[in-house]
């Protein structure tokens, strides 16, 4: 490979081109350049485990030197070498994706790095069609921001354009909540804060009351849904695909990427990062760093008050089930579902795990050991000593973990048999522990039949359509037929929004009684009809958690102490 002989900036410029030439068009200006440069695009993205192959969106690929001549370029997939100049300047082309106005790209998608040159202070500027902000989790000024090396520039997602802008202070540091698609003027913002703030005050009053960052950017795709929530966490920052509705599953996905600040993009496995984006990496730690940062965004959103107890032990039961329900548990251990993610996908790997995800079997292996710790020790220490010794090795940018470092934590805080038991949980695969564990609570899970209204049909929600039917049976059948479009849930007229339209649905199906009538509207081949429909007794096993009767008093304290409750401050 060839090298540059300097350190110096790396001077990034993305342009916004709309028109029939739409394009986000990329200048990379290169100093120190007389052996020759080799740019490469990354072929994976931190946070996702697989490999996209982003040399295939690059096109117009050119360079030119000091004297603003053509340099020759040879390129090989994600592999472009450069002829020598003293300074060389890179162009090129990505898609550019306009979403009501708004533009937004991630980093690894985006910017080439110079081989051999990835810790070089980088430069970006944004320069948008109407001057209008871009707001990233950088620092910088106007729309000129700066990054000590490749990593972190290309680890702070931009957006920019038709956004709405919202915006808290938690531990004196601004977080911005930046909206963009059309459903961003559904999302009530007032509650969207008190959510956001509440996580934000939480975890960090779990590490001491700091925040690791001079900002945070939430950039949220706004659709138009009641709930759910997909994201991909960032240094000082986090992409979330936002139901407009704000539901329960969309406040525990920003619990969970906002953790993500400390595991993974601070506690993290030595392999990453720095990073090398032309190979996936190896790490049996991704239960931890993605299963048990959902067990302590969910737990937190517990302990820290924002749900209740009942609301908590079914996430258990949830996370219990996911696993369970996959007999892959028996044959591939939480290790191995983190370091083999690779070989899922042909070889492409993915991000959730080996022949089963390392999101709730990690987040049950973290359940499993914490309760584990506090048993062994009487409630002296628990895994959050785990978490900040870890974090006291890994902050302020120190290097990440060894690999058997999660194990080492556990020995020095319950002991040699600790370690033991880790290797059974960890390293095997094999029954679940969890009843086991909730036992030394005073808890069981229990199994119950639960009875229910059944209309007997099911369906869909289009933008352009409505509701549609695409099932029918028991109390619906002969009466509702696939492709029907229900436009009237009882009195409640099935309109507006997608948000809108499936709430009207689901509160229809969870109002309903059993041998009630119950009436519908619905357009069948262009005709207008009325259905009734009398929903039957439907019989469901339910699993939920309670409270021994006979629990001992350690089991009484010991639970106790895992459920207490603390006030946000």
């Amino acid at each position: 490979m060839l090298a540059g002989l300097a350190s110096a900036d790396i001077n990034y410029t993305v342009s916004i081109r709309t028109g029939e030439a739409a394009a986000l068009h990329v200048k990379m200006v290169i100093p120190n350049t007389p052996l020759g440069a080799i740019v490469q695009i990354p072929n994976w993205a931190p946070g996702s485990y697989r490999l996209v192959d982003n040399f295939k969106n690059v096109k117009s690929f050119k360079a030119t030197g000091a004297d603003g001549k053509d340099l020759a370029v040879s390129n090989t997939a994600h592999t472009w070498t450069v002829q020598p100049s003293t300074t060389t300047t890179v162009e090129y082309d990505m898609p550019l994706t306009v979403l009501d106005g708004s533009v937004h790209w991630s980093g690894p998608s985006t910017y080439m790095y110079v081989v051999d040159r990835k810790s070089e202070r980088c430069t970006l500027k944004v320069e948008t069609p109407d001057n209008g902000a871009a707001y990233t989790g950088l620092a910088g000024v106007g729309n000129q921001f700066s990054a000590p090396d490749y990593d972190v520039l290309a680890d702070n997602p931009v957006s920019t354009g038709d956004l709405r802008v919202l915006s808290y202070v938690s531990r004196g540091k601004t977080h911005f909540i930046v909206m963009r698609g059309k459903a961003k003027a559904d999302v009530n913002g007032d509650y969207l804060i008190k959510a956001c703030k509440h996580v934000s005050d939480a975890q960090s009053m779990f590490f001491g009351n700091e925040l690791p960052f001079s900002h945070y950017i939430w950039h949220f795709n706004v659709n138009d849904s009641p709930d759910g929530a997909g994201g991909l966490e960032h240094l000082n920052s986090t992409q979330i695909s936002l139901a407009s509705g704000v539901g329960p599953r969309v406040v525990s996905v920003l619990s969970h990427e906002y953790f993500h600040l400390w595991n993974v993009k601070r506690i993290r496995s030595n392999v990453l990062g720095p990073f090398d984006y032309t190979q996936l990496p190896k790490t049996g730690a991704l239960w931890w760093l993605e299963g048990v940062t959902d067990y302590y965004a969910h737990l937190f959103l517990y302990r820290y008050g924002w749900w209740g107890r009942d609301a908590y032990y079914k996430d258990i039961i949830d996370n219990l089930n996911s696993v369970a329900n996959n007999p892959a548990h028996l044959e591939v251990s939480p290790h191995d579902a983190s370091y083999r993610v690779g070989e899922a996908a042909n070889g492409r790997g993915n991000s959730q795990g080996y022949r089963i995800s390392y999101y709730p079997y990690g987040w049950i292996s973290g359940l499993v050991l914490d309760i584990e710790l506090r048993s062994r020790t009487n409630s002296k220490y628990s895994l959050d000593d785990v978490e900040k010794a870890l974090w006291e090795m890994c902050r302020d940018d120190q290097p990440g973990f060894r690999e058997d470092e999660i194990r080492t934590q556990l020995v020095r805080f319950g002991g040699y048999e600790m370690g033991l038991f880790y290797d059974d949980v960890i390293r095997k695969s094999g029954p679940l522990r969890v009843e086991t564990q909730l036992g030394k609570l005073g808890l069981r899970i229990v199994e119950k039949d639960e009875q229910f209204a059944n209309f007997g049909f099911g369906g869909q929600v289009t933008a352009d359509v409505g509701y549609v039917v695409n099932f029918a049976d028991g109390a619906a059948k002969d009466k509702l037929l696939p492709r029907d479009v229900i436009v009237k849930f009882g009195d409640v007229e099935a309109k507006g929004t997608r948000r809108a339209i499936q709430t009207a649905a689901t509160d229809f199906v969870t109002k309903g009684k059993v041998g009630t009538v119950a009436k519908l509207t619905v357009i069948r081949a262009g005709q207008t009809m009325e259905v009734e429909l009398t929903p039957i007794a439907g019989i469901r096993k339910v699993k939920s958690i309670e409270e021994m009767t006979n629990a001992t008093p350690a089991q009484i304290a010991l639970r106790n102490d895992f459920l207490r409750v603390f006030p946000v401050k």
